[in-house]
């Protein structure tokens, strides 16, 4: 036991711990709700709770722990920022107060820079150095490879494609501007969407036999790959839109590979076929005729392999 590592993740909905070795493999793991209503102290009290009853009777402590954490991170100094999900996390020393209670170095990044490197590390990315990577759930976000590390940017902000504005004067997003790509292409602007186009058209069939109020983005997915017209034209707005954003990353970071995870990424041919396509009409060719697309490989667990990879950073730094 000597090599573990510990994987933590501090998300909006769960909250989870796993213990791996060097290689990735899974040894164990355990989950709870979130307390979206609890302080940041005793969100992460219940986090490390769970770990610490998870590694009780261990011959020996994992070396390091790295943490997943569901918001801008500041990574240099091991602040959470801000979560816009949770209550009293701006400028929470999570790296320092980990380390305090468990005993072991630490290191913190934000969920889709985590994700990334998981990916990278383990998933899909293997055998890729430069890599552009998407969460495209309920928002959208993204993490950024160079040369087999996460780029961070000047102030730990890099990857927030989500915010890149995709058409001018569009709908408006969660962070007040209009046009974004998580304005059109998440699962919340999927459903928006399907839901307007279904209160104007009275005589179109209902979504997944749902009232239009209930509609969620993995209806729409299923009924326009079940060939429904105007769920089909709501999925394809939304590659368009996400074709847009990423060939414009491309065009600048040049990767070899993008890996879209997140809910949405998990709707199949109906996203991939139309995002290829239309990609492959808005890159600058000589970059995109040397990248692929491909969905996640750790789908939901990838922000845990990434904490992993973190973790053994941190072992190595110590």
């Amino acid at each position: 036991m000597s090599h573990t590592l510990l994987a933590l993740d501090i998300g909006g909905t769960k909250l989870a711990a796993a213990l791996a070795d060097q290689d990735g493999k899974l040894l164990s793991g355990a989950s709870r709700p979130t307390d979206r209503q609890a302080t940041a102290d005793a969100v992460l009290d219940s986090l490390l709770q769970l770990a610490q009853q998870m590694l009780s009777g261990l011959p020996q402590e994992p070396s390091a722990a790295g943490v997943s954490f569901g918001g801008p991170v500041d990574y240099d100094r091991g602040l959470a920022v801000t979560c816009h999900h949770l209550l009293g996390w701006e400028n929470y020393p999570v790296k320092r107060r980990v380390e305090e209670r468990l005993g072991m170095p630490c290191l913190v990044d934000n969920d889709a820079n985590v994700a990334a490197f998981g990916e990278a590390v383990f998933g899909a990315g293997r055998g890729h150095k430069n890599i552009l990577y998407l969460t495209v759930s309920s928002g959208i976000g993204g993490g950024v490879i160079i040369g087999g590390e996460i780029y961070r940017g000047s102030t730990s902000l890099a990857g927030e494609i989500g915010h890149t504005i995709v058409r001018i004067g569009g709908p408006k997003c969660t962070c007040g501007r209009r046009g974004c790509l998580e304005a059109i292409a998440s699962g919340w602007s999927i459903a928006r969407r399907a839901k307007r186009l279904l209160a104007k058209r009275p005589g179109a069939p209902p979504i997944a036999g749902k009232p239009t109020g209930d509609v969620a983005a993995a209806d729409v997915a299923l009924a326009a790959s079940q060939g429904h017209p105007l769920a089909a034209s709501v999925m394809d707005e939304a590659a368009g839109a996400l074709a847009f954003g990423i060939a414009a990353a491309v065009n600048i970071l040049n990767p070899s590979l993008v890996v879209l995870g997140g809910g949405v990424a998990k709707a199949g041919d109906v996203l991939f076929v139309p995002l290829r396509r239309k990609f492959s009409e808005l890159v600058f060719q000589p970059s995109g005729q040397t990248v692929q697309i491909l969905p996640a490989q750790l789908e939901d667990e990838s922000a845990i392999f990434g904490a992993v990879a973190l973790a053994r950073q941190a072992a190595v730094s110590r």
